[in-house]
């Protein structure tokens, strides 16, 4: 048994290298056929083993017990909303949900659509994440997790120079597809910059909105380590992901923080600086390309802006039907899909919706503006904007996984034991210790 532990331990510890590594990749599946099998979900899966492996070896009993409490009360919120949202249906005879964009849309079933069971399959998946990440994260593996922004930032510099030079798109890693007519997930938008052809990078996702809800994060987590080289990269792909949510995303996050602050830092101005120039460049040198991403999409006169158009009309009309079941406990879990929290109130009601704010915005409120802290709470707060915006993918491992960190740094600070990265300069440890000597709710 002696040999045997550490033996687990490393074994553990490669896991999470290569789950780190797997967070942003969300276009790739190990089984073609099968649409779910994104790595991360899998090996969410997976790190139950691990779970197991503790439990028989008697190690940090307490936060397994915390681990099996926590999943077992998030299965039971699930059953609730599951059977009230359910019942609520078939005793209001509800039929349709007009033209609300339907994850299923050729299944005309309301009650029990297969869209709940897979959706909250995708949900299983991510609550083990950040469950995982929440109760047995080790500080030394933070290594990992900025490993997996060098992968992200990396793999969209690449794609967008294979783009410049070959003028097709490099992405070799996507598999994934979507629909009858097995559209691939990997959707590479071309865009002309200024008369030159460049692509809009969405990396190791399928679209640039959703690159925003993975790069963000992971750019204000860089920030807090101060991981120069990882922040330019992560700056360069997020200017030309050239997403209109990841550019307000970007800014309201350093206006806000500038206001929890108290004071505004020269390197925000001057980022935000640099974003407001970049804007109004190609404003004025390429009108073209500034009406085609900002302007059309706005005023609705492009596809995608069109598309975001409709579908608020068509959700505005089905909220108008709704029943008091349906505004308690919403129409299902998992049977509309638009941004985040819009569809959270369509699918789980007002609870639901509630639910998931407590849960997101505990940490955003809580957790310190210090070194350790900052990370997690700014690229929460990013996703919390993104999601009230435009960004429709709940289930982004990412995500879940910085979710859960945030409540392990959460209880950290609570307890007055939050380490210090290393890339901390003096006087912020400093500071860190007067800060974690206080409870988060006095931040």
């Amino acid at each position: 048994m002696e040999n045997k532990t550490p033996l687990l331990e490393r074994a553990e510890e490669i896991f999470v290298a290569i789950w780190c590594l797997a967070m942003p990749v969300t276009g790739t599946v190990l089984i073609p056929s099968v649409k779910g099998t994104i790595p991360a979900y899998m090996m969410g899966f997976a790190s139950v083993f691990f779970i197991f492996s503790r439990l028989h070896r008697g190690e940090m009993p307490l936060q397994v017990v915390r681990y099996a409490k926590t999943a077992f009360a998030v299965l039971n919120i699930w059953l609730v909303f599951f059977a009230c949202s359910q019942l609520g249906e078939i005793f209001s005879h509800r039929h349709d949900f007009f033209q609300a964009n339907m994850i299923d849309p050729n299944d005309s079933k309301v009650v029990f659509r297969t869209s709940m069971f897979t959706q909250s399959i995708y949900l299983m998946a991510c609550v083990l994440i950040g469950l995982y990440f929440r109760y047995f994260f080790q500080e030394k593996w933070m290594r990992y997790v900025l490993y997996g922004g060098y992968f992200l930032a990396g793999y969209g510099i690449y794609e967008w120079t294979y783009y410049l030079v070959f003028h097709q798109t490099g992405d070799f890693l996507v598999n994934r597809a979507f629909g009858e007519e097995q559209h691939t997930g990997s959707w590479s938008q071309g865009i002309n910059f200024g008369g030159l052809s460049v692509i809009r990078i969405k990396s190791t996702l399928g679209e640039p909105t959703f690159f925003a809800g993975v790069v963000l994060p992971f750019l204000f987590l860089a920030m807090d380590y101060r991981k120069v080289v990882l922040i330019c990269m992560l700056l360069f792909t997020a200017f030309f992901s050239t997403s209109t949510a990841c550019y307000i995303g970007m800014s309201l996050c350093f206006f806000i923080k500038s206001i929890w602050t108290g004071r505004i830092k020269m390197s925000y101005l001057v980022l935000l600086m640099l974003v407001g120039l970049f804007l109004l460049g190609m404003a004025s040198v390429f009108p073209d390309t500034f009406n085609q991403i900002f302007v059309d999409k706005l005023a609705g006169d492009n596809d995608s802006g069109k598309m975001r158009m409709d579908g608020a009309a068509a959700v505005y009309d089905l909220l108008e039907s709704f029943t008091i079941p349906n505004w308690l406990f919403g129409v299902g879990f998992g049977y509309t899909y638009l941004s985040v929290f819009m569809g959270l109130l369509v699918n789980t009601g007002i609870l639901g919706l509630l639910t998931f704010l407590f849960v997101l915005f505990r940490p955003i409120l809580f957790l310190p503006i210090a070194p350790g802290s900052e990370g997690l709470k700014m690229g929460l707060l990013a996703l919390a904007i993104l999601f009230s915006l435009s960004l429709s993918e709940l289930f982004l491992p990412t995500s879940w996984m910085f979710l859960g960190l945030a409540y392990r740094r959460l209880e950290q600070v609570r307890l007055g034991q939050a380490p210090v990265p290393s890339a901390a300069p003096p006087a912020a440890k400093a500071s860190l210790v007067t800060a974690t000597a206080r409870s988060p709710h006095h931040v």
